[in-house]
């Protein structure tokens, strides 16, 4: 009777709570202080889209200023591959592209209404369609800030060169 029990219990919680339930719709990225880079990223926050569009907002620890640079690189699936880049500077355009990794773009996909970015005060604020280029369960960004004609050491990475936030849903559930 125990045994019975048991694998009820384990077949419920098999077709009641599978693994895409537990990821979160909403993730904050802290980022530590670091006066040597030229634009501080301070923390990322993924939002899952109450619509067509998911929310990553970026806080630094200044105001934009001109020639501020920001970055973002999104998967979209489960590959831990970069699948969406989009890319900003203060006070002029954007672009958005199909991603080739980490260190090209491909295709100019602007025109689809992918993404949008904003940069204001200390917050650079992108609206993405995860499901944009296929469909997509949940998504995850990384982001680098820069300074045009500083260093290279002064660039910043969120939550590393190279690295990806953990994933969120890219909808909220019934979306």
């Amino acid at each position: 009777m125990r045994r019975l029990g048991i694998l009820l219990a384990l077949l419920l919680g098999l077709t009641v709570t599978p693994a895409f339930a537990a990821v979160p719709t909403e993730r904050t990225v802290t980022d530590p202080a670091e006066p040597g880079m030229a634009w501080d990223i301070r923390s990322v926050t993924l939002r899952a889209a109450d619509g067509r569009f998911a929310k990553v907002v970026v806080r630094h620890s200044r105001r934009v200023a001109a020639g501020d640079g920001i970055d973002l690189w999104f998967d979209t699936n489960d590959d831990r591959v970069p699948d969406i880049y989009v890319t900003g500077v203060g006070f002029s355009e954007y672009a958005v592209f199909k991603a080739r990794g980490w260190t090209g773009h491909g295709r100019d996909i602007s025109d689809r209404g992918c993404a949008a970015l904003r940069m204001v005060g200390r917050r650079s604020v992108v609206r993405i369609d995860p499901s944009c280029l296929a469909p997509s369960a949940r998504y995850s960004v990384s982001v680098r800030s820069s300074v045009h004609q500083e260093p290279a050491s002064t660039v910043d990475f969120a939550p590393g060169e190279h690295q990806l936030t953990r994933k969120v849903r890219s909808s909220l559930p019934g979306q």
